[in-house]
């Protein structure tokens, strides 16, 4: 359910890369295609006329559009993964109120389906500054909140 921050944005973040560059090679391909028909409607030869259309105008306009619906699909599943990293964080970190938890306690709050999957995502949280990690007596890995989290959470989500 969870991954951590830094993989999931750097996912989201080559994805929105690759829709960006899609939507321009789309729009250049299309400009290119709007300036070839033009280009050949200034043939005597019908002929001329038709194949430059086809070859010059319609097919790089099709591709354009093309690539430019892909990317822009592209830019809005980053997005939308960009939210639910947002909201599992936010979530992983509600868990953590109340000083601290153990990656099976945030599991069970969660209904996550390992413990395993709750100490990678909390992980996350600690490498990315968000939490801090303690070790009791007994050698049991506690995650808490890092105190100047709270309060930047708190604006952020208000």
């Amino acid at each position: 359910m969870m991954g951590t921050h830094s993989t999931s944005t750097g996912r989201s973040g080559r994805r929105s890369l690759v829709g960006n560059t899609l939507v321009t090679v789309g729009a250049l391909s299309s400009a290119f295609g709007a300036v070839g028909w033009l280009s050949a409607l200034r043939s005597p030869s019908i002929l001329t006329i038709v194949l430059g259309f086809v070859l010059y105008g319609l097919l790089p306009l099709v591709v354009g559009v093309a690539f430019v619906w892909r990317g822009l699909g592209m830019i809005e599943e980053a997005e939308a993964a960009r939210r639910v990293d947002a909201v599992g964080r936010a979530a992983l970190l509600e868990a953590l109120r109340g000083g601290g938890a153990t990656a099976r306690e945030v599991a069970t709050k969660l209904s996550l389906p390992s413990a395993r999957d709750a100490e990678r995502a909390l992980d996350g949280l600690v490498r990315d500054d968000l939490a801090k990690l303690d070790v009791t007596d007994d050698g049991e890995l506690v995650y808490r909140r890092d105190p100047e989290t709270l309060l930047l959470q708190d604006r952020d989500v208000n």
